[in-house]
């Protein structure tokens, strides 16, 4: 596994500044001047730091720096370390703002020491073939004759030549490789037989001509290519091996594919790729960790891919392989199911929704648990899709409950809208208290649906407002309820009251009767005037005021025949005749002993023309009392009031209205 210690900036000195000088010149990105270049474990680090704002596409600049990288490294060299001879080596730029603590971009790459062919040699007919034509005169002597062995090093290299000052290439291990990196897209063909050529530390005899400038400085990769070929012009020895593996053909390209000679670097280089890759997955990785992990399987994977079957190494090589590409099948699946519970959770946001926008939620978290619950134990992403299985889960089972509540909460709307419609069609035809009380239900129900709705559902709102508009129409038709039934029960309290009342006048008990004609017509009274029964009580109070009238008068007759009987009675009580009362339709009739009737035929004179009377004779003390309380009978019943004797003769009439007896 890669090592975590703090990064190594020993020897970056001459790369940082050909970035800083391909930087100022090419004005690749505003504010971006310089390129911090450093090691840890194994691995170059390339921090690219630039004033705000971010760049808004960052992988075109990130392509950029790598293909700078690239172009650069075989000019400059990497510095003299043991990580810097491997075979393959991982780098990861880095785009940070200069104020920021974290960069906001990454992207990470593979290079190899033979990626710098592609710069020395662009293409298998142009530059690469112009030098070994041009090394050829001097390497090789046609004639057979004997040349003496070159010169050495010193002696080759003019004093004032450009290629002095020029770094030294770092030797160049299995050129051939084709194999293209994870992001090396776009950097062309790869080389064929003629430049799978083994370069190491001699160096070919190349003329000063081949490796001039062209004029006015050219672009940078042709100038970066010229300092190559004159690196390159000390390494003569090698052309000629050059020369005899361009004519080997086939055998020279078995030899010059990877891990064909010699140990392979690239099964240890893919286990450390995917080493991180898993130390990524281990510690909560976030939606960049992923793609990180995404992208160190993929070059673990680009790294075996070209080892032929006829490697020693290749059973090695397709076992991790195999192991890699299943890591990565799983870690791509909790990747799409991330996308996919991203997609679901944005289209959750800014609730309540319809049914189906939920319903299409709670699919889309069923396929993102889908995915992570094809990930087989042994997988590295496991324990992570395991959390996140739980969360999704969890959302999964929430949407549901969601869905659930948004049907309920449609239908007790719908229901309840049928049930107000229906409460109105009560209310418009109420003819009577039993249809009230079935419209005051009916809204009733209609509000206790609408109130089963719960707050953050589609239906809330529009619920809220309906409630509103039902309660109104609930009091309506409570307080008219209300008034239909105060009108309802005074109706039948008076027609009670009234029945009660008349079978107290058959009985001839004329207080009960006007106690309950009372009653009758004061619930009649209070029967309210815009109910239905209004009508009915005013007819029964035309009914019911003269018979409470009728019963007045009866019972203050009653009362003073009660009162004159009581006297008759107490004055005749020694007499041999008793006195009597009658009552008829026109008068009352007392019937006097002869005791009281004679002396009050005799005493009382005939009316004068006014219809006065007068006594002749001076009356006892009980028949004055008798006359007082005939005349005040007769007042108080305001009926006549005619006296006879005991064997039925008339003897004076008195009249209310005249105020006096007549004898007629």
């Amino acid at each position: 596994m890669t090592s975590l210690s703090s990064p190594t900036t020993t020897g970056f000195e001459p790369l940082q500044q050909a970035f800083a000088s391909y930087l100022q010149e090419t004005n690749l990105y505003p504010g971006l001047t310089h390129v911090e270049c450093s090691e840890r474990g194994g691995r170059l680090l390339l921090l690219a730091e630039h004033s705000a704002p971010e760049v808004g596409q960052p992988k075109d600049l990130l392509k950029e720096l790598e293909s700078a990288f690239r172009d650069l490294v075989p000019t400059v060299g990497l510095p003299d370390a043991a990580w810097a001879a491997a075979e393959m080596l991982s780098a990861r730029i880095y785009l940070k703002l200069k104020a920021a603590a974290q960069p906001y971009a990454i992207h990470t790459f593979t290079w190899q020491p033979e990626d710098a062919i592609q710069v020395v040699f662009p293409s298998e007919s142009g530059t690469a073939a112009g030098v070994i034509e041009a090394a050829a005169p001097e390497a090789l002597d046609t004639s057979g004759a004997a040349d003496p062995p070159p010169a050495p090093l010193a002696e080759q290299a003019a004093p004032n030549s450009a290629a002095d000052s020029a770094p030294v290439a770092p030797a160049l291990a299995d050129a051939g490789d084709p194999a293209p990196s994870a992001n090396r897209a776009s950097d062309g063909a790869s080389p064929g037989p003629t430049t799978g050529l083994a370069f190491n530390d001699a160096a070919l005899a190349l003329p000063d001509a081949a490796v001039q400038a062209p004029e006015g400085g050219g672009n940078w990769g042709q100038r970066w290519t010229d300092r190559g070929l004159r690196s390159l012009r000390y390494y003569w020895s090698y052309g000629l091996a050059a020369l005899i593996l361009v004519g080997s053909g086939a055998f020279a390209y078995a030899l010059s594919r990877p891990c064909v000679v010699g140990r392979c670097d690239r099964i240890d280089h893919a286990a450390e790729f995917s080493d991180e890759a898993q130390a990524t997955l281990a510690n909560s990785p976030n939606g960049e960790d992923l793609a990180a992990a995404q992208l160190d399987l993929q070059n673990a994977i680009d790294l075996l891919t070209p080892v032929p079957t006829w490697s020693s190494h290749y059973e090695a090589a397709q076992a991790d392989l195999r192991q890699y590409q299943e890591s990565i099948t799983s870690l791509n699946a909790v990747i799409q199911g991330q996308a996919i519970a991203t997609e679901a959770a944005n289209l959750s946001q800014n609730p309540p929704h319809p049914v189906e926008v939920w319903v299409n939620v709670h699919l889309l978290w069923q396929q993102a648990i889908d995915w992570l619950a094809s990930i087989p134990a042994d997988s590295p992403a496991y324990d992570y899709s395991q959390k996140k299985l739980h969360e999704y889960r969890a959302n999964y089972s929430a949407i549901g409950h969601r869905i659930v509540a948004e049907e309920e909460a449609e239908a007790n709307f719908n229901t309840a809208i049928q049930t107000g419609k229906l409460a109105q069609q009560r209310m418009e035809s109420a003819n009577s208290l039993a249809g009230w009380q079935l419209a005051t239900k009916e809204w009733q129900a209609a509000i206790k649906g609408l109130s089963l709705i719960p707050q953050g559902t589609m239906a809330y709102g529009e619920a809220q407002a309906q409630l509103n508009d039902y309660r109104q129409q609930l009091n309506q038709v409570a307080n008219r309820a209300t008034l239909e039934e105060a009108g309802a029960r005074n109706y039948h309290l008076a027609v009670q009251a009234a029945r009660s009342a008349a079978a107290f006048e058959a009985q001839g008990q004329w207080t009960m009767a006007l106690a309950q004609w009372q009653k009758a017509v004061a619930s009649a009274e209070q029967i309210p005037s815009s109910t239905i029964l209004a009508e009915e009580g005013g007819v029964l109070l035309e009914t019911y005021q003269p018979a409470l009238a009728n019963a007045q008068n009866h019972l203050r007759t009653a009362v003073a025949l009660q009162t004159l009987t009581t006297k008759l009675a107490q004055l005749c009580e020694g007499s041999a005749t008793p006195c009597t009362v009658r009552e008829d339709p026109s008068q009352i009739q007392v019937i006097l002993s002869s005791q009281y009737a004679e002396p009050l035929r005799q005493a009382i004179t005939p009316p004068a023309a006014d219809g006065t009377f007068a006594f002749t004779n001076q009356l006892s003390p009980s028949v004055q009392q008798l006359i007082d309380q005939i005349i005040s009978t007769s007042h108080q019943i305001d009926r006549q009031v005619a006296v006879y004797d005991s064997h039925g003769g008339f003897v004076a009439r008195y009249r209310p209205d005249l105020g006096g007896f007549i004898k007629n």
